[in-house]
């Protein structure tokens, strides 16, 4: 979700994480990268863990963890 009082001020931003992706495809964790506003790093942190979902990397045809760069844009 956008950040109420950015979105309220049309202020568009950008936010890189790198994000840890169980082998049962959760994200388990999120680092920052870079970002265009704390309140963007916030709410991407908030919705990686809760409803991001990947298909996890593998390793001779077994789930493996693996981390994966991500850029979320919010116009």
């Amino acid at each position: 979700p956008y950040p109420v009082g950015l979105e309220r001020n049309r202020i568009g931003g950008t936010v890189t994480v790198r994000v840890l992706v169980g082998s049962d495809g959760r994200v388990k964790a999120v680092e920052d990268v870079r970002g265009d506003h704390p309140d963007f790093l916030a709410a991407t942190h908030r919705q990686a863990l809760a409803r991001w979902r990947f298909v996890p990397a593998t390793r001779d045809g077994v789930p493996v963890e693996s981390w994966r760069e991500m850029t979320v844009r919010f116009i």
